[in-house]
């Protein structure tokens, strides 16, 4: 990805693979990772995920800050396993493929996926694969929530691959995908190398793909 190093410092318009548009100046190209200021905020990219570059139309001046980002450090080579490491235990924003969006705090990372503390959803299990971009934000916590009153959550040991932490879940009703579709939500009695089995809350049994699978909780 050595051609975008062309446009560091620059202002560029990405579009994600959910989707969604991020307009900012290319701070860093990282090996498997982009890092762009919006003029608000530093949003991490992974490059796995970016369908289009182009250079944007917006100054320089639209997109200047004084403040460093929280997780960005001086390390020899920028890498995404880098970065959701420097966010554990700080508010983040991430948005996932389907254009799913959770708010909370990192509080493990493991092989293939980490583990969010999130108000709205509990413990969260959100595979990296998946991740489309990871926001931090200093000086905020989600929803306003005082941050001593922000609950730690995911206590308890949990497993290295997400495969391995979905049967940690089997014979639990679980929600998948934040639970956007119906047929998402139900229980869950069999996990595979591929496939899970879920029966849904009128009987049905389905299968779903296990390499589809965007966040679980439950």
């Amino acid at each position: 990805m050595n051609s975008l190093n062309s446009y560091t410092g620059k202002i560029i318009e990405v579009e994600l693979t959910s989707k969604k548009n991020i307009t900012g100046k290319l701070i860093e190209v990282g090996l498997d990772i982009i890092v762009l200021f919006n003029g608000t905020y530093f949003a991490y990219l992974p490059i796995q995920h970016i369908h289009r570059v182009r250079k944007g139309e917006s100054t320089d001046t639209d997109f200047t800050s004084n403040e460093l980002s929280p997780i960005l450090k001086d390390d020899d080579q920028l890498t995404l396993r880098k970065i959701v490491n420097n966010a554990s235990g700080i508010f983040v924003e991430i948005l996932l493929s389907g254009n799913h969006v959770v708010y909370g705090y990192i509080q493990h990372v493991q092989d293939d996926y980490v583990v969010l503390d999130s108000p709205a959803f509990k413990t969260m299990i959100l595979p990296i694969a998946h991740l489309n971009c990871l926001i931090p934000y200093l000086n905020q916590t989600p929803y306003q929530i005082r941050a001593e009153k922000q609950p730690v959550i995911s206590k308890g040991s949990f497993a290295l691959t997400f495969n391995e932490q979905l049967k940690v879940y089997n014979g639990r009703v679980v929600i998948f995908d934040l639970g956007k579709d119906p047929q998402k939500v139900g229980l869950l009695t069999k996990v595979e190398d591929r496939m899970v089995e879920l029966v849904t809350g009128n009987g049905q049994i389905l299968y779903l793909n296990i390499a589809h699978l965007k966040s679980l909780h439950g």
